[in-house]
């Protein structure tokens, strides 16, 4: 019942519009490489200055979900992850599009979008409060724990050849190290370039690795540049994925829109590593894991399912304890500051009704971005039939400014350029970059939590395993990488018995 009134308060006009032009919003900043779902809100914040605190926080909710569901459209068409969160969606949504199954790959990136975010709003709506309770509970040794067993996904991300997944991952691990430390606040591998004291930002290096590597491709080769131009495909755009088609996949979508609910819900992780750990699952599970990266629609469900869960997830922590659940949510924490609003377990009594006013938004911006991009295919499915040499200056223009305004820093554009190298260099000598992207990504959480689990037990590794939550994911690490490795040599075997 509070709920329905959280939709009454919201259903006027001047709230509907703000969150229609959030929504939309939010989902063109989204769809730009580099500009993420942080970068929307933080261009659209002083908007709402002025705003009662209802259509203020509801018009950054609208702008968040936006955002968050905008990044699926470059990934799949450009093989160009919007935002961090889409990276797992390049892997089949691009191969899918240059198959002429644009249409199916951008329909069930759309549905999986969709019903990730009711699903992160219904448990946001009825649990959360609880599941919050639990997370405040985790210790550094369980964070440790969980990190640590994310960082397995490499094995899944890393093909058929272990050991370049393995070298690409610790070389992303490498560079996560350049930086200030972030507990003794000593530089780290930043020689003398006081430009390089916050370490490499995430966006120039995804945008490298992904977006100017292949660009340089297509530079080199003028026979890929089919990769970026569609204009023999509209007549075999695929087929519209379907809600039927998607809830087919149902053993595999409640335990990735689990998995996303929770990394959301766990401070500083968010969508960027739930989408990876998701695909990571899909290809597991899956009866044919060989056909992942080569365009199976199970890749981009997982991916887009899980990182709009998160979206929910992040949401539980910051209304029901006021922790802000990953970058994007800071900026909606700091929208809650100006208007003198402190998020927390007594929000829900002290102000009832904008918390469920803002629930209300959320499931109503799920449904606003749901109607524009579904309906919308046919637009985004015009920009395969752009000549690659109109579409390539406008993505390279885009790769600069997203990679400047991710910090206004113009070192970054200089870091893109040098990751875009590395990037094609790589994948020129097929170093897969998934791992490299897991490791940079991780290893720095990796880091924190396990040095302060060292600072409480003196250096004593044993009482790590004393949390049940920390040694339950440890032995699964050991497990899933012992298992990786006999599944390898079984498969030799198998090749040399053939021979």
């Amino acid at each position: 019942m509070q709920l329905l009134g959280g939709f009454a308060t919201i259903f006027n006009v001047q709230t509907l519009l703000l969150m229609v032009v959030g929504t939309f919003g939010g989902l063109v900043v989204g769809a730009l490489p580099g500009l993420s779902a942080f970068t929307a809100l933080a261009i659209m914040l002083p908007f709402t200055f002025g705003m009662d605190s209802v259509n203020g926080l509801c018009f950054l909710v609208a702008v968040y979900v936006g955002g968050c569901s905008g990044g699926l459209i470059s990934a799949v068409l450009l093989g160009i992850p919007g935002t961090p969160a889409s990276i797992a969606t390049c892997f089949d949504g691009y191969p899918m599009a240059q198959q002429g199954k644009s249409k199916t790959a951008l329909s069930a990136a759309i549905i999986s979008s969709f019903v990730g975010g009711i699903f992160g709003a219904i448990i946001l709506s009825f649990l959360g409060p609880y599941i919050a309770k639990v997370a405040l509970k985790l210790s550094s040794y369980d964070y440790f724990g969980i990190i640590l067993f994310a960082l397995t996904t490499v094995s899944s991300l890393a093909g058929d050849n272990m050991v370049k997944g393995l070298i690409a991952c610790l070389l992303g691990i490498c560079l996560s190290c350049v930086g200030t430390d972030g507990l003794s606040s000593v530089y780290r591998y930043t020689f003398g370039i006081t430009k390089l004291a916050n370490g490499f930002s995430l966006v120039p290096v995804l945008i490298g690795l992904f977006a100017v590597s292949q660009i340089m491709a297509n530079a080199r080769d003028k026979a890929t540049t089919k990769a970026l131009d569609f204009s023999n495909t509209n007549q075999n755009e695929g087929e519209k994925f379907t809600f039927r088609d998607y809830f087919k996949r149902i053993r595999m979508i409640i335990p990735v829109s689990l998995l996303g609910l929770v990394i959301g819900i766990l401070p500083g992780l968010g969508g960027n590593i739930s989408n990876l750990m998701a695909y990571s699952y899909a290809k597991k599970t899956s009866s044919h894991p060989e056909t992942f990266g080569t365009g199976n629609v199970d890749g981009v469900i997982a991916s887009e399912t899980a990182n709009n869960a998160t979206v929910g997830g992040a949401m539980i922590i910051l209304l029901t304890l006021g922790i802000p659940g990953d970058n994007a949510t800071s900026i909606i924490l700091a929208g809650f500051q100006m208007n003198d609003i402190a998020p927390g377990p007594l929000l829900f009594k002290t102000q009832a009704t904008l918390v469920y006013a803002i629930l209300a938004a959320f499931v109503l911006a799920n449904i606003m971005f749901f109607l524009m991009e579904y309906f919308g295919l046919s637009i985004f499915i015009k920009m395969l039939s752009i000549p690659s040499m109109l579409l390539l200056p406008i993505v390279i223009v885009c790769c600069f400014v997203g990679s400047y305004c991710s910090n206004n820093n113009t070192l970054d554009i200089l870091i893109m350029v040098i990751f875009g190298l590395v990037g094609y260099i790589l994948k020129k000598h097929k170093y897969p970059l998934a791992p490299m992207v897991v490791g940079f990504i991780l290893s720095p959480l990796l880091e924190l939590y396990l040095r302060r689990s060292l600072m409480k037990t003196d250096g004593h590794w044993f009482p790590i395993f004393s949390s049940p939550v920390a040694a339950i994911c440890i032995f699964a690490t050991i497990f899933t990488i012992a298992y990786t490795v006999y599944g390898m040599i079984k498969k030799k075997r198998v090749e040399e018995a053939k021979v």
